[in-house]
Formats: C-alpha cells, sequence, structure tokens
C-alpha cells in the first residue's frame, strides 16, 4: 500500500483539542467550528489518557505502523508515565494496539481482510443507529449534521483532508449519538478506533469530484431523517461506508 506523504497533524493536537464529552450534532458543530473542544472529564489521569489517544486513533492522527512511545505521550499531555502505560494497555487489551517483541506498543497495520471484517461490521452497526436516529430525528440533529458536512464540503475543496477526516468522524458519530442507544455508541466508537487510522488514505488530491447530478451518501442521510425513514438512512450510511473505502480496499494488502 502506498503511504501517503501529505503532513499529518501532530497527535498533540488531536489529543488536546479532540478529546470531548458526547455533545449531540448541533453543539458538536458549534464547538468544532469556535475551536472550543475542551478535554474529557474522567475520574483518573488514565482514562483521560485513554480518551484522548483513542480519539487520536479514531479521527486518523496515528497512522499504520506507528510506534507509541509513551514517554513522548506522557510528555504532550502533560501527565505522568503510568497513566499513559495503563491506557496504552488498555487500548492493547481492546485490540485497537498491538504489543510487539520488545514491549513496544504500535497502531496496527491491518491487511485487506481485517479492513474489509471492519467495514462490513461498520455497515450494519452504523445502519441500525443511523435507522435509529431516523425513527427520531428533531431539528436540532439535522442542523448539526447539515453543519457537520457542510465542513467536511468545504474542507475537501480547500484540500485540508485532516480537517476532513476530523467532520467525517463528527457526521458519524453525532449520527450514531442521535440513535439514543448508548451502548451502540460505544461499539461504533470502537470500531472507528480500529478503522480511524487507515482514514488516513481515504482523501487524495487526485480524488474525483461526484459525478454531475451525483448525490453525497451525507446528504441522502439527511433527506432520510427529514422524511423520518429508517430504512433510507440506513442505506445512505451503507452506502458511505462501502463506496467510500473501495479505493483504500484496493490499496491494501491482501
Amino acid at each position: 500500500m502506498a503511504v501517503s506523504t501529505r503532513k499529518r497533524p501532530g497527535i498533540e493536537v488531536a489529543m488536546r483539542d479532540l478529546a470531548m464529552p458526547e455533545p449531540d450534532a448541533a453543539e458538536l458543530a458549534r464547538a468544532v467550528a469556535a475551536s472550543e473542544i475542551g478535554t474529557v472529564e474522567r475520574n483518573s489521569l488514565s482514562g483521560q489518557a485513554y480518551q484522548r489517544i483513542r480519539k487520536a486513533l479514531m479521527i486518523g492522527a496515528l497512522k499504520p505502523g506507528e510506534k507509541l512511545s509513551g514517554r513522548d505521550l506522557a510528555a504532550r499531555l502533560g501527565t505522568s508515565l503510568t497513566p499513559v502505560r495503563e491506557a496504552l494497555l488498555q487500548l492493547v487489551a481492546e485490540g485497537v494496539l498491538e504489543s510487539r517483541t520488545g514491549h513496544s506498543i504500535v497502531v496496527p497495520t491491518l491487511t485487506r481482510a481485517d479492513f474489509l471484517e471492519l467495514r462490513d461490521i461498520r455497515v450494519h452497526v452504523e445502519g441500525l443507529s443511523a435507522a435509529r436516529a431516523a425513527a427520531q430525528a428533531d431539528e436540532a440533529l439535522i442542523a448539526g449534521l447539515e453543519t457537520l458536512h457542510a465542513s467536511l464540503v468545504q474542507a475537501k475543496a480547500e484540500q485540508r483532508y485532516d480537517d476532513a477526516l476530523r467532520w467525517n468522524e463528527a457526521f458519524h458519530l453525532a449520527l450514531a449519538r442521535g440513535s439514543g442507544m448508548p451502548r451502540l455508541v460505544r461499539v461504533v466508537e470502537s470500531l472507528w478506533a480500529q478503522s480511524g487510522p487507515f482514514l488516513n488514505f481515504l482523501y487524495r488530491p487526485d480524488d474525483a469530484p461526484l459525478a454531475p447530478g451525483a448525490v453525497h451518501n451525507h446528504v441522502r442521510v439527511l433527506d432520510a431523517l427529514r422524511a423520518r425513514d429508517p430504512e433510507a438512512a440506513a442505506r445512505a450510511i451503507a452506502d458511505d461506508i462501502t463506496e467510500g473505502g473501495n479505493d483504500l480496499v484496493s490499496r491494501l494488502a491482501r
């Protein structure tokens, strides 16, 4: 797989700005736009470190094969090594990170089969969350999602691909929260933590624009929410997940 050479933001940016509580979509859109996203309030330092590192994985701020230094992360988080080590070990236990010989911890490099497995699970899980969200969508949820999608489109047009990854993740997670199913949201978050690093390769300068008359799948999701059509919402988010990853699948090793 060809690895993109475009500049990526430092993990410290992701962990400082994108560790967040669970706002609704409108709140999330306002907070991101105003750069007001704060740190996650947890009962322990290890919990805070866990949330920040996992968020960095979810938005693609960490790349496949990247070795994670506990001391470096601790310095960037402004905490001691022990909470960071505990957070890394928890992510290893969840299968999000890998422990290698010599006690090193790395972001996994998935095969094509691995990615397809995650993609298929996301299709079903996020399809369920989209359907549930459509059944009870209110104007606040729809308005928030519209703002997130507009920010994604603008970031892509300006070739700010790091920002586009953040807005894309924010749209999917806000939609999942709209389901009103907190356990399902946690499953979606776990899947994004495993898939996120590979989405580094999702957007590229040579990507073809939408064909004339084509409708972005996020717009189809929004239309389904307005129509209170669970089946249409599930189909739209499934198509978004599948079609968005087609080029990525072709570049992953078997």
